[in-house]
């Protein structure tokens, strides 16, 4: 595509009542202020949607924007910024419900989370427990047996990676004043977005969200559609709340009952891994329908290209490290804590020259047997591959 080119998004910060602690508000004002969200590659428009600014090059739009006005030029314009799999996907899947999966990138103290219930009787005697309001924020004055119906996975370690399918009732939570959670997520893009994918990171201190559920992508079709009639709309907010723990309005017990799959539940992801040359290492944490995240470990000794090709965007963000990231016409430095957005007709043509080692989560949507064909043909066996694509349910420890 003509002038296409790589842009740095600047992140967009969500207060949220179990959000991380900025400890200077704290200390100067008296006022906690939590950032519990930092959306980091979001296209997402409508009420309570955040889409990110086009940092650098500078230009004042958002990436929404920036797709809207590819789209008006036509598909195959819309398809060099974010590939023909993922127009046509759009295209064939226009109500899109939330899944989602997290990456654990920090868990200190008492953190954990809930894998939902195990059976249709469990679901029906948490409701209860929910509903007579005696459910208290503190996780470690949960009985054993709400523990058991919650499925409690803790405590929890970095580098653990869950998927989140739609119908598993969740929470998360770090309890106590030294407990904090760091989490990347990557999760279905919903509503009118042009992005397939919307990634974030959750951060949680003393604390724990909402108990909620999703809906998957036929359960939103059917309620845009009028087969279906629920009291919230599903297509411009997929996330019900089942309990928040009288902080917000907007709780709907039933509805998210109505909801829960119990043979969803919350599942551990093993890894794929990949040495890729020049002391590179490739690792794909989640490999989904609906978006797929490698973890990358690249060395300073030698440049990388974005091996997983996909026909795909790529946002890249910087966990570690320092690199020259370079396109064709154009060269950028990138830093810790940075997100590129690379157009898919550059995907072939980006080169990342590490100046030190670094860390990149690489977020995209997924041609499933291009990314099979790339391990497998590394050393990944049939059974890791499998495990990958259809992850065990998660076991509390």
């Amino acid at each position: 595509m003509k002038n296409a080119q790589l842009w740095k998004l600047k992140p967009e910060a969500v207060v949220k009542p179990w959000g991380l602690v900025h400890s200077d508000a704290l200390r100067l004002t008296g006022v906690q202020v939590g950032v519990g969200e930092l959306w980091i590659g979001s296209a997402q428009t409508g009420p309570g949607n955040l889409s990110n600014m086009l940092g650098e090059p500078p230009r004042q739009e958002t990436l929404a924007q920036l797709l809207r006005e590819a789209q008006l030029m036509g598909d195959s314009a819309l398809a060099d910024f974010i590939g023909a799999g993922a127009v046509n996907y759009m295209r064939s899947n226009p109500h899109r419900g939330k899944t989602e999966a997290w990456c654990v990138r920090v868990a200190d103290g008492h953190t954990g989370v809930a894998a939902g219930p195990g059976s249709p009787e469990d679901a029906e005697q948490l409701k209860k427990i929910i509903q007579s309001g005696s459910l208290t924020p503190d996780t470690t004055t949960w009985s054993d047996e709400v523990r058991r119906l919650f499925g409690l996975v803790e405590p929890l370690q970095g580098g653990e990676i869950f998927l989140v399918p739609a119908g598993a009732l969740h929470t998360i939570y770090a309890v106590g004043q030294e407990s904090r959670l760091v989490i990347d997520e990557i999760q279905e893009g919903y509503g009118d977005c042009l992005l397939p994918t919307l990634s974030k990171i959750l951060m949680v201190q003393n604390d724990l969200l909402s108990v909620q559920v999703h809906p998957d992508d036929q359960t939103v079709a059917d309620s845009v559609e009028g087969r279906l009639y629920l009291y919230q709309d599903l297509q411009s907010n997929p996330t019900v709340r089942v309990c928040d723990f009288g902080r917000r309005p907007g709780e709907y017990p039933e509805l998210g009952f109505e909801l829960v799959d119990p043979e969803a539940g919350l599942r551990r992801v093993p890894p794929l891994q990949a040495q890729v040359g020049h002391g590179h290492r490739a690792e794909a944490t989640v490999l989904d329908p609906h978006f797929a995240k490698c973890r990358l470990a690249l060395s300073a000794a030698g440049t990388y290209s974005l091996g997983v090709c996909c026909a795909s965007y790529h946002v890249l963000h910087w966990l570690d490290g320092t690199a020259e990231l370079r396109a064709p016409d154009q060269a950028m430095m990138v830093r810790r804590g940075e997100t590129v957005f690379v157009p898919a007709c550059l995907e072939d043509e980006v080169r990342i020259a590490p100046e030190t080692d670094c860390e990149i989560f690489d977020d995209f949507f997924p041609d499933i047997p291009h990314i099979v064909g790339f391990f497998g043909s590394r050393g990944a066996t049939p059974d890791q591959i499998e495990a990958a694509l259809n992850p065990p349910r998660v076991a509390p420890k």
